[in-house]
């Protein structure tokens, strides 16, 4: 790490990160569901989104920070100033029962295998913890997800162990230590197809997703943030209205849940194959009152 770029860095990932409307909007939904930490022990779990840790970081508490790989940890080492932990073979390096809420922010589809993980989660909370969870929305045949394998932009071709999750999916790993009322859907299609476009220019510049930062970042890295924050300003006032089409199908998905017992369930299924989670559960955004 050059300690003399870390200002300029933080700078510029603060201004693409204000031009970008699919990650502002993924952050006010977790903010909405999370609520006010103040006096709270919480677990950020990261991919190496440094903006999004800082900001989880002003609802309040005592915060700490895992990530998922090296490379997400030295990415955060930009934003945060402080040590990360690491997730290695789905482990947790915490004592039993000392969080109050642990937030998995996109990164449960990087993280293998994911049942043990959640596990782990189940593990650091005290009883009475919630745990949030943020993620893609597997829509294999929708234009989006089409997009991101044309361009070589989707999740498991960036190193990932899954391409997202369907509200079935979440409910399953969680459900033997978890109470799952609800998995919230949010950003439309048309929005993540704008944003497919956008990791696109991505990974023609940076080789990746402009919120992870190398390890050995120098000038070049800042030459390629002033292109990508000018084509940011040509392309928000086209993606902005595509924000507001809340009619459509979410590509986005949140779920906060309650400790539980730990209790294996069985999930019975209907006779078209659905699980009786998928079936019922509600995926309007707006519902997180209740939390």
């Amino acid at each position: 790490m050059d300690n003399n770029l870390v200002p300029e860095i933080r700078q510029w990932q603060e201004k693409l990160f204000a031009r970008s409307i699919p990650r502002r909007r993924r952050m006010r939904a977790m903010e909405e569901l999370i609520g006010n930490t103040a006096g709270s022990q919480c677990l950020e779990i990261s991919a190496g989104d440094g903006v999004v840790s800082l900001r989880l970081r002003t609802l309040g508490g005592s915060w700490k920070t895992a990530a998922t790989s090296p490379e997400a940890a030295a990415s955060l080492s930009y934003a945060i100033g402080e040590n990360t932990f690491p997730i290695v073979e789905a482990k947790l390096p915490f004592e039993d029962q000392s969080f109050d809420l642990v937030v998995v922010a996109d990164a449960l589809r990087e993280i293998g295998p994911d049942r043990d993980f959640v596990r782990e989660c189940h593990r650091v909370l005290k009883p009475s913890g919630w745990v949030v969870v943020s993620e893609l929305f597997r829509r294999p045949l929708s234009p989006a997800a089409l997009l991101r394998r044309l361009f070589g932009v989707a999740p498991i071709r960036q190193g990932a162990r899954r391409n997202g999750y369907r509200t079935g999916d979440l409910f399953s790993i969680l459900k033997d230590g978890f109470d799952v009322p609800e998995t919230i859907a949010y950003s439309n299609g048309l929005l993540e197809a704008a944003a497919a476009i956008g990791e696109l220019a991505q990974k023609l510049a940076l080789q990746g997703p402009c919120w992870r930062v190398p390890e050995n970042a120098g000038q070049a890295l800042l030459y390629h943030y002033r292109h990508l924050h000018s084509l940011a300003g040509f392309a928000y006032p086209l993606a902005w209205p595509l924000s507001t089409l809340e009619f459509l199908p979410g590509h986005r998905l949140l779920v906060k849940s309650r400790h539980r017992p730990w209790r294996p369930r069985n999930q019975p299924r209907l006779v078209d194959g659905r699980s009786i989670a998928e079936a019922t559960i509600n995926t309007k955004i707006g519902t997180a009152a209740p939390f």
